[in-house]
């Protein structure tokens, strides 16, 4: 398939594995842009029944979250909103796109914000509406799960990457965005270090992104206000008040992608990445977990916030 970023069919392989599940699994990289995407990419109508049916129970083995996942949700929540804080974001009407169970739309309102979400599997956003007492959609944002309306602020947490065309879905934004408004995208890094060398591609994930390629598909509608790629990649964009041309990655920006690509392996996962140091904190993640097996989901956010928020001056 050509590449969906530049359109050229220079493409070069760069994995044929699924480290899920171990099947095959075509991953190649764009010597065009650098973009690094699926091929073949996955029809609308596959992803639609995999992520309606299939995505939450393969990736997370329940059709709603234990108490585990509310608590990991709920702190990145908070993570996210110190985020949009530090950036002079500090209110107004948002939208959640893929919203989960609902923890950001719940805190963010909690915050200050005007907030409502979109999930497209029904099984999560009926607990954000029956545990949080959230507005969350079950659909999808670019099929008429939204409302015939605009936001200030639409964030996106690990979803671009599970979209088959990028392009369109920052065209779909564009006009879900009020003018002088913002989209705050998150998605995984594929320059990152510290993800295990076995554990980047895999079926969920159609596109891997780096803040070149991000940026070039965003660049018709949106410009770029801060980008953050200490970790996953996390990029704010403001809304242009016109559509203009496309801006592709620079060359140096396309080889620096595959450089990376190329040193991607255990010694530096483990001593650049501190990959070294992950299963001293996994126990103490399933030690502080273990705490939450009989609290409910409210609880478990509303304990997060009265240990992390008071000491974060941000928030105040």
């Amino acid at each position: 398939m050509p590449c969906a970023l530049c359109g050229t069919t220079f493409l070069s392989t760069v994995s044929t594995v699924d480290a899920k599940s171990q099947e095959t699994l075509h991953v190649a990289i764009c010597k065009g842009c650098g973009l690094v995407q699926q091929d073949p990419i996955p029809s609308e109508q596959e992803l639609h029944h995999f992520y309606t049916h299939n995505y939450r129970v393969d990736y997370k083995k329940t059709y709603t979250p234990k108490p585990k996942h509310v608590y990991r949700a709920g702190m990145a929540g908070l993570d996210r909103l110190r985020f949009l804080k530090r950036n002079g974001l500090a209110g107004g009407k948002l939208l959640d796109i893929g919203a989960g169970c609902g923890e950001f739309v719940y805190l963010s309102k909690r915050s200050g914000y005007r907030s409502v979400g979109v999930e497209p599997n029904i099984g999560y956003s009926e607990f954000a509406k029956s545990q949080y007492g959230v507005q969350v959609t079950t659909g999808d944002f670019r099929g008429g799960g939204v409302s015939d309306t605009t936001y200030h602020i639409i964030t996106m947490f690990h979803v671009l990457e599970h979209l088959p065309n990028p392009a369109q879905a920052f065209k779909a934004l564009w006009a879900l965005v009020d003018k002088g408004g913002y989209v705050f995208v998150e998605v995984p890094n594929i320059h990152a270090t510290n993800a295990s060398p076995h554990n980047i591609y895999f079926k969920a994930h159609i596109f891997y992104f780096s803040s070149a390629a991000l940026i070039a598909f965003a660049s018709p509608y949106f410009e770029p206000l801060k980008i953050d790629d200490s970790s996953n990649l996390r990029v704010l964009l403001k809304r242009k008040p016109q559509e203009s041309p496309i801006s592709l990655p620079t060359k140096e920006e396309m080889s620096y992608t595959a450089e990376r690509l190329r040193k991607k392996g255990w010694l530096e996962y483990l001593f650049i990445g501190g990959g070294i140091f992950k299963s001293i904190l996994k126990l103490k993640q399933l030690v502080q977990e273990s705490q939450l097996r009989h609290k409910n989901a409210k609880d478990i956010i509303h304990s997060i916030e009265l240990r992390y928020r008071p000491h974060t001056a941000q928030d105040r």
